[in-house]
């Protein structure tokens, strides 16, 4: 796995996670604060190895843009990161079609460690 796409809200959380991304060897294809910049990405043909997803924005519900991308592109895996770790949500988030769940806040060796896991 080499290709991710960053969806967060937080531009200086994109920011350190492509940092980081890049230094393990990782090619960040985007970085996007919602779905109109993630699926315009997506629909110039970047299609990425997994898209990292933040669960909450401002204006539509990552829950949502889970299920359209999933819908979309079945394929593509997707690690969730999210600050909120409730039992009811995290059955959602799955059951929407994440791959797993990566708990905010974590460390740049957690995130690597999650997308190796994600490559298996």
């Amino acid at each position: 796995m080499k290709t991710i796409i960053v969806v967060d809200d937080s531009a200086v959380l994109r920011t350190t996670i492509e940092n980081a991304l890049d230094s393990s060897g990782y090619e960040v294809l985007a970085t996007a604060d919602g779905s109109p910049a993630l699926f315009k990405v997506l629909g110039e043909g970047k299609v990425p190895d997994a898209i990292l997803l933040d669960m909450f924005f401002p204006d539509e519900s990552g829950l949502d843009i889970l299920r359209s991308l999933k819908e979309k592109y079945p394929k593509i895996k997707v690690l969730v990161i999210t600050g909120m770790n409730k039992q009811s949500l995290n059955k959602e988030i799955i059951e929407s079609g994440a791959n797993d769940i990566l708990y905010k806040p974590f460390d740049m060796e957690d995130l690597t460690l999650a997308l190796k896991k994600l490559a298996k």
